[in-house]
């Protein structure tokens, strides 16, 4: 499993592929050269059986094909998961994302006054303005924030250990430095986002961060189905199409897309909301009472 788990970029996906191969290979109970493809097949149909989602089966099933790939092409070991399929994933449904109404509201309530306060304004502006993820924002040092021609800029550690920059727009900065003003920093190197609290320690999680979203969320009496601390990178993606008039490139660059067709997907929502075939039904109902 080592030579697998190395050649992988991202410590969190080393984590996640550790932790899948050994949850299968508690399962199967066998070698790892003893694996048939029917062993992956009834892998899957238990999975199933125990009500995991398409998308929960599809990746730990991904996992195994690459797993079994890399052993087959760098030990020649058979590989068995090389005639097994996916189940197919679809999700046609519109993403949750907050309206610029909501959004400035669920940053209004935030109180600065708190230290605490002043970290979380800081990360949720990333988060809702930069659109940044947040296993993004926990990954954060103080030194990724540099000056590049008068632009203040935040070296980004993305998906798949893709480093790449972002702009950080003025107020933004303003909200991260006025939290940065509570702090005695000794070294560049540490997190710019620190856990507060008595048990607290470090560098904040991205748990935590998830759950200060749900607390603001809440502040601000937002309710929607499907709302988390990822609509808010939705949210940016959206309000910056529609309301700010971005093109389409200028959104891929912010989100740090490597795949046009990523980003096409909130244009596609939009336009399915904006322009549906269904408000040219020529039905009318009856005046309501």
């Amino acid at each position: 499993m080592s030579p697998f788990l190395t050649q992988q970029n991202c410590e969190k996906t080393k984590q996640d592929y550790r932790c899948e191969l050994r949850l299968f290979g508690q399962w199967v109970g066998k070698g790892v050269r003893e694996v048939t493809a029917l062993d992956i097949i009834a892998f899957r149909r238990s999975l199933e059986e125990r009500g995991c989602k398409p998308i929960t089966v599809a990746k730990k099933l991904a996992v195994l094909r690459s797993f079994y790939r890399f052993l087959h092409e760098a030990f020649n070991v058979p590989n068995p998961a090389l005639c097994v399929r996916l189940p197919r994933v679809t999700d046609d449904s519109t993403r949750a994302v907050l309206t610029l109404q909501e959004a400035n509201r669920f940053l209004t309530v935030i109180d600065t006054s708190t230290v605490i306060g002043k970290r979380d304004l800081a990360m949720m502006s990333m988060l809702a303005v930069l659109g940044l993820r947040t296993i993004e924002v926990s990954r954060c040092n103080v030194e990724d924030i540099h000056d590049v021609e008068g632009c203040a800029v935040m070296r980004v550690k993305g998906k798949g250990g893709r480093i790449a920059d972002a702009k950080i727009r003025d107020d933004v900065h303003t909200a991260i430095k006025a939290y940065l003003s509570t702090r005695v920093i000794q070294d560049t190197r540490e997190p710019l986002f620190l856990a507060i609290g008595n048990l607290a320690r470090g560098r904040i999680c991205p748990k935590t961060i998830q759950e200060r979203v749900r607390h603001y969320f809440r502040t601000a009496g937002i309710q929607k189905p499907r709302l988390s601390a990822h609509s808010l990178r939705h949210t940016a993606a959206l309000l910056t199409l529609s309301v700010g008039k971005a093109d389409l490139l200028s959104v891929q660059r912010m989100l740090r897309h490597t795949d046009p067709k990523v980003t096409l997907t909130y244009l596609r929502a939009l336009d399915f909301l904006k322009d549906n075939a269904v408000d040219r039904n020529p039905i009318s109902l009856p005046p309501q009472a």
